[in-house]
C-alpha cells in the first residue's frame, strides 16, 4: 500500500501544482440580493471573515469566520442601507482596526461605519456625500501621500470623485471631482499605473473610450486627462489590475457580459502605454465579474470570473499557462448558483493557499470553495527545520531551531487537509490518520516548509 501511495505522490509531483476546488460550502442563503463580498479580519483574530452589501435587503453584513478553517457564524448585521450596491474595507481611523465604507445608489450616499471595538461592533452611519449621483462603487487609497486612506467614488452621473481623509481620523473633505464628464462609471480602481510612487485612477464608462485611466501629476490629488485602454466592444462591467505578464507593472483586467467576454490589457512600458486587447475567453454568457489572483500556488496570476444568469450560471477560472499572460480555457468552479455577482479569492482556511468565495444574487447565496492545490516542490523548503521520526505510527516532533512555527497543517495525496494546527507547534499528533503517504506543511516567519511524511 505505502509503494502505491509513493509512485502516485511522485506522479503528482512531477508535474505543476494545479489548483482544484473543493464542492460548495454555504455560507448563508439569506443575504438577500448580495451583490459584492469582502474578506477582511473584522474582529482581529488572525481570520478572514466575510462582509457582504446586500441591495435587496438594504443591509450590510458580516460573517465570523469562527474557526479558521471556514466555519462560519450566522449573520452579524452592520447596518440598514438603501439598496446598498457596494462595501470595502480598511482601517480609516487609524486605530488598527478594520472599517468599512458603502456606497447606495439610489440615495446617493457614499458612506463609512467605524470598528468601535476592534470586535467588530460597528458605528452608525457616517455620511462622506450624499451627492454621488447614482454612487455605484469606491476604491479606498492613500490618494495625496499623506498617510491615510482616502475615499474614490465612481458613480453613474458624477463620474469619479474623491474625497480626502483630513486628519486620518475618517473626517473627510467636500466632494473633489475627478471626471464628472464620464458616463454610468461604475468600477474603479486605485493603482499606480505609470510606476511612479503615487496612486493613479483606473476606471470604465459606457463612453468611447471603455476602459481608461487618469493620472495623479502631482502625487496629492491634481488629475489629469482620461488615458484610453480600450475604446473597441461591449460595455466592461468590472474591472481589475494586477500583473499578468510578471514584468512588474499593473495591467489590466475586465469583463464585459454584452459580448461574453473575459480580457486583459498589457502595461507596455510600466508607465501606462497599454496594448491591444488580449481576450481570455469571449464564450463565458454574460461575463459579469472579474478577480485576479494566484490560484495554484505557480507564483503567477490566474483569472477568476462568473457567468450570469437568472436562474443558473458558472463560478470559473483561467490558469496563466506561462506566467506571461497566456491563459487556458475555462475551468469551472461551480454551477450552484443563480445569477453569481461577486467572486474573490483569499486564505479562508489558513493553509496558506487561495481559496475561492463568491454570491449569488437570485438565491441568496453566500459560498466559498476550498483550494485542494496539491502541494509541490517549489514551496520555500527551510533547511534548519527536521521532522522525526518519519514514518510515524503517531507523533511527529518537529525542531525548528531558531524558527517561529505560525501554523502546521496535514494534506493527503490529493490534496485534501486533513488535520489543521495553530500556533507554535512541537509535534503534531497523526494517530487518527490512516496509514498512507501526507504532506506536513508548516508556515514560519520565514516562509513555508513542506516535508513528505508516512503514517505506518
Amino acid at each position: 500500500m505505502i509503494r502505491y501511495l509513493y509512485i502516485i505522490a511522485i506522479i503528482l509531483l512531477s508535474f505543476k501544482s494545479f489548483a482544484q476546488f473543493g464542492p460548495q460550502q454555504i455560507i448563508t442563503q439569506t443575504a438577500n440580493g448580495t451583490q459584492i463580498i469582502v474578506a477582511a479580519d473584522i474582529d482581529g483574530d488572525g481570520n478572514s471573515d466575510l462582509v457582504s452589501a446586500n441591495k435587496f435587503g438594504n443591509s450590510i453584513t458580516w460573517y465570523k469566520n469562527l474557526d479558521g478553517l471556514g466555519t462560519f457564524g450566522s449573520e452579524n448585521l452592520i447596518a440598514t442601507l438603501n439598496e446598498t450596491t457596494f462595501v470595502s474595507a480598511a482601517d480609516i481611523d487609524g486605530d488598527g482596526d478594520i472599517d468599512l465604507m458603502a456606497v447606495a445608489y439610489f440615495i446617493d450616499s457614499v458612506v463609512w461605519y467605524e470598528n468601535l471595538d476592534g470586535n467588530g461592533d460597528f458605528s452608525s452611519q457616517k455620511i462622506i456625500s450624499d451627492q454621488a449621483d447614482g454612487a455605484s462603487s469606491l476604491s479606498i487609497a492613500d490618494i495625496d501621500g499623506d498617510g491615510d486612506m482616502d475615499i474614490i467614488s465612481a458613480s453613474d452621473f458624477l463620474g469619479l470623485a474623491w474625497y480626502e481623509n483630513l486628519d486620518g481620523q475618517g473626517n473627510f473633505s467636500t466632494t473633489k471631482i475627478i471626471d464628472n464628464t464620464i458616463s454610468n462609471s461604475r468600477s474603479v480602481v486605485a493603482v499606480d499605473m505609470d510606476d511612479d510612487g503615487d496612486v493613479d485612477i483606473l476606471g470604465n464608462s459606457s463612453d468611447t473610450e471603455r476602459i481608461f485611466w487618469i493620472e495623479n501629476m502631482d502625487g496629492i490629488g491634481t488629475f489629469g486627462i482620461r488615458h484610453s485602454i480600450n475604446e473597441i466592444g461591449s460595455y466592461s462591467n468590472v474591472i481589475f489590475a494586477a500583473d499578468a505578464d510578471g514584468d512588474g507593472d499593473m495591467d489590466v483586467f475586465s469583463a464585459s457580459p454584452g459580448d461574453n467576454e473575459v480580457a486583459w490589457y498589457e502595461n507596455l512600458d510600466g508607465l501606462g502605454n497599454f496594448g491591444p486587447k488580449s481576450t481570455i475567453t469571449d464564450t463565458l454568457e454574460n461575463a459579469w465579474t472579474v478577480f485576479a489572483a494566484d490560484l495554484d500556488n505557480d507564483r503567477d496570476i490566474d483569472v477568476l470570473a462568473t457567468s450570469v444568469e437568472t436562474f443558473g450560471g458558472e463560478i470559473v477560472w483561467f490558469e496563466n499557462l506561462d506566467g506571461q499572460g497566456n491563459f487556458s480555457t475555462k475551468n469551472t468552479i461551480s454551477t450552484e448558483v443563480q445569477s453569481p455577482r461577486s467572486v474573490i479569492a483569499a486564505d479562508i482556511d489558513n493553509d496558506g493557499d487561495m481559496d475561492v468565495i463568491a454570491s449569488s444574487q437570485n438565491d441568496d447565496k453566500i459560498a466559498w470553495y476550498e483550494n485542494l492545490t496539491i502541494l509541490g516542490v517549489e514551496v520555500n523548503q527551510i533547511d534548519t527545520i527536521k521532522i522525526y521520526p518519519n514514518p510515524t505510527d503517531g507523533l511527529l516532533y518537529i525542531d525548528a531551531n531558531t524558527e517561529s512555527i505560525i501554523g502546521a497543517a496535514v494534506f493527503d495525496i490529493l490534496g485534501k487537509k486533513v488535520l489543521q494546527l495553530q500556533g507554535n507547534k512541537q509535534q503534531v499528533d497523526i494517530s487518527s490518520l490512516e496509514s498512507g503517504m501526507y504532506f506536513l506543511n508548516l508556515k514560519t516567519e520565514s516562509g513555508q516548509f513542506n516535508q513528505k511524511i508516512i503514517k505506518k
